[in-house]
């Protein structure tokens, strides 16, 4: 009898669970471990460092964001902007129930602010660029209008930078802002908010924790708490994630993901990014080599790019051979077999001969007829995979007899003390293009110094009109034509070396679900749906 009752019991719990399902619940703490530092969290100065960027990310909402398949959509607007015939002009409803994490109501003052410190150079914001000709007008609390002087296709990508509150940063002096203490006490409108920062002895933050914010628009997210842990360097993020210290890891260098991709608990994303990583050539620093076409070629054809591919990225990426990656909006097949991008250091030394510098006996190096050495100096920031990169560079460089110096900055210094100013000879650097190829602000004369995003001294009037031209209210093939003529002259003057084309390689506990990766733009977006994220689960009624 007793067994009998068992049965009925279990019989009854079975046909219960069949007319139930398994939903996401609250609860849990997800704990992550960066390389790097925290400075800014904030999201005009954040895009300079990739850590500000991840925790900017999480705190502030932005009027548009980037779906998993790169759709925009609406963050703190009602619905999607409405453009007048012009292409010139945007109308931008906002929604009427957003709250700031003090409890502050967010209204269009705080989107005026913010863009309108953006254009302030005493901001010093790297988005400045994308703003300076864009006019913003408060039409009443909850709508604005932005009015472009060009029609731009593109110009909507701008609205995905997230915003600042007014009532808090219009008290701080333009002058102070980059060192007010907001940029470690962050009020936002994201998902969660910033609860504290921990530092070691010598007062390096080393974590920072956040919590789940109650009144988010998007309603309050399934994990209670988020910690991100910092750290120096590549091997100890890889040693903290077996340490169990953290949960997922935001960057895995590439030569040790053999480390952790076999672990089943972990769950492991190759991530393509519109990005592509590159050597600028700044012509004007050094113009007794690098005004010579035939010299830019040699450097060019001498980089062993396939030995890039394996050697810093473990294989896990591909080549780049110009502004405009495979699969965009205007690629041209043919920009691979370019000169330009056809590996032949023999070739490179010929091309060196014929440009007057020939090897001199004593040193290896080539000189010149009045005996000047043919020396470059390469400028780069110390994140692993530009260090790596730039080695391999001097040594091709090297190897064809033009002398290399390296000058390894921290992002931030390489920002102030060569990119700005436009102090380097070679720039190491990436570039992201964004949802849409538009090279504009990369390639474009007016864009030629700071804020501009035109590392070389690429200026051609034909490539100017051609990119004008393709900015404005035309058919997509008629844009992408536009691109590959601008193509066809790019890599016939030879303003930089593509190298290659940037993946972020994301790996995160399995434990935690409802993740949506799809295509990302720049890796912070990773956290687009991060409030959907959760580690609990509860059973509800069909």
């Amino acid at each position: 009898m007793f067994l009998v009752f068992v049965a009925s019991v279990a019989f009854s719990v079975w046909q219960g669970r069949r007319g139930q399902i398994e939903v996401p619940a609250r609860g849990g703490e997800y704990t992550e471990g960066l390389v790097g530092e925290v400075r800014y969290i904030n999201p005009l100065l954040a895009p300079a460092a990739a850590t500000d960027a991840d925790v900017s990310r999480i705190v502030f909402g932005s009027l548009y964001k980037f779906d998993d398949n790169l759709n925009l959509v609406a963050d703190l607007a009602d619905g999607l902007p409405q453009v007048d015939p012009s292409g010139k002009e945007y109308t931008v409803k906002l929604r009427d129930n957003v709250f700031w994490h003090d409890g502050a109501r967010f209204t269009a003052d705080d989107a005026v602010f913010t863009f309108g410190a953006i254009q302030d150079p005493k901001y010093v914001s790297p988005l400045r660029s994308s703003w300076n000709r864009v006019t913003v007008t408060k039409i009443d609390d909850l709508t604005l209008k932005l009015t472009t002087r060009e029609a731009s296709s593109t110009f909507v990508a701008n609205l995905t930078v997230g915003l600042l509150p007014k009532h808090i940063w219009g008290s701080e002096a333009p002058e102070s802002f980059t060192i007010s203490k907001y940029n470690l006490e962050p009020v936002g409108t994201g998902p969660f908010r910033v609860t504290g920062l921990k530092r070691d002895r010598n007062g390096k933050i080393r974590s920072v924790m956040l919590e789940a914010f109650e009144r988010y628009h998007g309603g309050r997210p399934n994990l209670d708490k988020l910690q991100f842990r910092l750290y120096d360097t590549p091997d100890q993020l890889v040693e903290a994630y077996q340490g169990r210290d953290i949960k997922g890891l935001g960057y895995v260098p590439f030569d040790q993901s053999l480390f952790i991709k076999a672990k089943a608990s972990l769950q492991q994303f190759q991530l393509p990014l519109p990005q592509y990583r590159a050597v600028f050539i700044n012509r004007a620093k050094n113009p007794a080599p690098l005004e010579d076409v035939r010299v830019r070629l040699a450097l060019a054809k001498s980089v062993d790019k396939k030995r890039i591919v394996n050697e810093v990225y473990g294989g896990q990426t591909s080549e780049a051979y110009g502004p405009i990656l495979p699969g965009h909006l205007g690629y041209h097949e043919q920009i691979p077999g370019a000169d330009m991008n056809i590996y032949d250091p023999e070739r490179a030394k010929a091309l060196l001969e014929e440009a007057g510098w020939i090897t001199d006996p004593t040193t290896g190096f080539r000189r010149d007829k009045l005996g000047r050495i043919i020396t470059l100096e390469l400028a780069t920031n110390n994140f692993p995979l530009n260090a790596r990169m730039a080695a391999i560079l001097k040594e091709n460089w090297e190897g064809i007899g033009v002398q290399v110096m390296l000058n390894i900055e921290t992002s931030a210094d390489l920002e102030t003390k060569f990119i700005r100013p436009r102090a380097y000879e070679l720039l190491l650097h990436s570039q992201n293009v964004g949802p849409d190829p538009d090279p504009f602000a990369f390639w474009h004369s007016t864009e030629l110094r700071d804020p501009g995003a035109n590392f070389s001294t690429f200026s051609n009037k034909t490539a100017d009109k051609l990119l004008v031209e393709a900015r404005g209210p035309l058919s997509a093939d008629e844009r992408a034509k536009r691109y590959r003529q601008f193509q066809e002259i790019l890599v016939g003057d030879v303003p930089a070396i593509f190298l290659t084309r940037d993946v972020f390689v994301y790996n995160v506990s399995s434990a935690i679900k409802g993740l949506k990766l799809g295509t990302i733009v720049t890796p912070a977006d990773r956290f687009g749906n991060i409030s959907e994220w959760y580690i609990e689960t509860k059973r509800v009624k069909k």
